[in-house]
């Protein structure tokens, strides 16, 4: 049924739910388990224009790359603590625009299935779907469930 399984995380309710469920799946199926955190590039003319100086302006890169390596590991723990086999589960981490990231992603991983929360972090009260959300059900090369 599914070979591989995308799961889009970025700490957010919306993101566990999704990734329980596609815990779920994986125990039916057998399929592997990515997740992926996606954090914004910042350009060094961004930084630069930061109300804060850094020393190094690359610093904002490296901040949220390890932040978001602390969420897909987090992910990947939670999964197997839900019952996830470890050899079929693996994390990874990217720079860019999260919707377009995601659909690249699965694409060339050769997902068959996109898991992701209906609302992340950057979602708006009173809204049933979140942009990203919205953008990667209608861009992705597969079958995505929105949790």
């Amino acid at each position: 049924m599914f070979n591989r399984i995308l799961v889009p995380v970025d700490g957010s309710k919306g993101a566990i739910k999704a990734l329980d469920k596609a815990v779920g799946l994986h125990l039916l199926t057998g399929a592997e388990l990515y997740f992926l955190c996606v954090f914004k590039h910042h350009s060094l003319l961004e930084a630069s224009l930061s109300m804060v100086r850094p020393i190094q302006l690359d610093i904002p890169d490296d901040a949220l790359k390890e932040y978001a390596t602390e969420i897909a590991v987090h992910a990947k723990s939670h999964a197997i603590e839900k019952g996830a086999d470890s050899a079929y589960v693996r994390a990874f981490v990217k720079g860019g625009r999260p919707s377009r990231t995601i659909v690249r992603f699965a694409w060339k991983r050769e997902c068959d299935l996109i898991v992701i929360g209906a609302q992340g972090t950057n979602g708006e009260k009173g809204t049933l779907l979140g942009s990203v959300a919205q953008r990667v059900a209608g861009a992705a090369h597969c079958p995505t469930l929105v949790v």
